[in-house]
């Protein structure tokens, strides 16, 4: 089990704004490569302090139905009584 992403939020300190998000499918590992550049205020300071900053995470796609093993079981099954 993955533990669930959390981006970062606007609160009453800081305000986030997101300038670029980039999602690329890797087929290979069956997971979608996230890529954020967004620009965190600072609304506490006087003069408004920014800084950019990125962030990159993994999101795993959901996993698949695995019907051929099932089957597989089912075959084995009737080899085992044709033993007997």
């Amino acid at each position: 089990m993955t533990k669930p992403i959390n981006e970062l939020k606007t609160t009453p300190f800081t305000e986030v704004i997101e300038l670029e998000r980039t999602v690329t499918p890797d087929e290979e590992k069956r997971v979608d490569h996230i890529f954020v550049r967004r620009m965190k205020i600072c609304k506490r300071h006087p003069e408004g302090f920014a800084t950019e900053e990125y962030a990159r995470f993994d999101i795993p796609w959901p996993e698949e139905p695995k019907e051929e093993v099932k089957e597989s079981a089912k075959e084995e099954e009737k080899i085992k009584l044709n033993n007997k």
